[in-house]
């Protein structure tokens, strides 16, 4: 219940005045169970709740309250900031007088409202959103209940799954009905941006049209941009990661590094045809590197007579450090190598990795058979191809 209400919160700022002369607008009924108590009417001015007006419930629970409406705008009813009833007003399409009834031990549930279309569109929103909660806390405690059997654990998983693609239709069918009344903005806590642009922009569209220019409508304006760039952005990055992974995809050649040994000879991948050859991008300055270390020195001496070599591409820039490493993991394979360029390697644009520990490996004729194994992984590939 709580997502509409901080969605309104975040977006109601002062909205521009519309020019219209202020209506005086009486709201009153009976509060049942509220007697002697306070009854406060609030604005919402720079995202906080402002009394306009109250009044103490009578004794048979009537009450009247008054508030000059200029532009459409929200407002809430209530005891409290955590039980009321919020409203929609406009001088458009609302009444001289409001008619509002209620319990007052629980008003979110229990109120009714004439006199306020808006308002009255509010109310269907917040009767399913009270079902919803009603019913998903209920199926939660199910799914905790540790008497639950596993076949009524999975009933009530798909009973929770179906209460929740119910109100997912109710909450479209809410916003495609009401998109152009400014009741619709009650309905965007419970959108995801990454799945829901287009109900997004149907309420941009409907704002466009009935309170244009307003800061309602150049809020919801703003979001549908940041939403749409969010969504350019990860569409490029999902390009660029496809474009990486091709660059040393699976059943290609290994592309060639010409990189320099510690003692300055040329040693290629090409040249160690003939083995399966684990390629181990890694660095001095790399914990997570130095960690995995030992796990390749047990390879590399478990399999270095069955065929197995590994071929080391340093990411450092420090060559003494990079020698230092080397010999303080007991790194004794022959092929080392590095262009002392850290992540301005040639490496890097070559294989196309954003990340090191980073590993491929290939077969005899150099052809990439796996990428990016570590560990349990590692080992349980190399005994596969090179037994016990």
């Amino acid at each position: 219940m709580k997502n509409y209400i901080l969605t309104l919160l975040i977006i109601s700022i002062t909205i521009t005045c519309l020019g219209r002369a202020p209506k005086k607008v009486e709201i009153t009924g009976i509060i049942e169970n509220a007697a002697g108590k306070t009854l406060y009417l609030n604005a919402f001015v720079n995202n906080t709740p402002v009394i306009i007006d109250s009044v103490v419930v009578k004794k048979n629970g009537k009450f009247k309250l008054a508030v000059d409406v200029v532009k459409p705008d929200f407002y809430s009813i209530g005891f409290s900031k955590q039980d009321y009833a919020l409203l929609v007003l406009d001088s458009a399409n609302t009444s001289d007088i409001i008619t509002f009834n209620a319990d007052g031990s629980k008003i979110m549930e229990t109120y009714f409202i004439s006199g306020s279309q808006d308002s009255e569109i509010v109310k269907t929103l917040v009767i399913d959103l009270s079902d919803h909660s009603k019913w998903k806390t209920e199926y939660a405690k199910g799914l905790k209940n540790p008497k639950f059997t596993p076949q009524q654990k999975a009933e009530t998983k798909r009973k929770l799954d179906s209460l929740d693609k119910n109100f997912i239709l109710k909450r479209n069918q809410f916003i495609n009905k009401n998109y152009k009344s400014l009741a619709v903005l009650t309905a965007m806590g419970y959108l995801n941006p990454q799945t829901d642009l287009a109900l997004y922009k149907k309420i941009e569209e409907g704002l466009a049209e009935s309170v244009p220019n307003t800061s309602y409508h150049i809020a919801i304006e703003t979001q549908v941009k940041q939403i749409e760039m969010q969504k350019e952005m990860r569409k490029k990055e999902a390009e660029e990661r496809d474009r990486l992974e091709q660059l040393s995809a699976i059943g290609s050649i290994a592309p060639e590094l010409n990189f320099p040994n510690p003692d300055g000879k040329i040693i290629t991948i090409e040249s160690l045809r003939g083995k399966y050859v684990l390629i181990d991008f890694w660095a001095s300055w790399c914990r997570p590197c130095r960690a995995e270390n030992p796990n390749v020195v047990k390879l590399y001496n478990e399999y270095k007579d069955k065929g197995f070599t590994v071929f080391s591409v340093s990411l450092d820039k420090d060559k003494n450090r990079w020698l230092d490493a080397i010999k303080q993991d007991n790194l004794y394979w022959p092929n080392h190598v590095s262009d002392l360029k850290q992540w301005k390697s040639e490496a890097v644009k070559t294989y196309g990795f954003t990340g090191i520990p980073f590993t491929v490996l290939i077969d005899q004729e150099g052809q990439i058979i796996a990428k990016n194994l570590r560990g349990a992984a590692l080992d349980n590939k190399i005994k596969e191809l090179l037994g016990d």
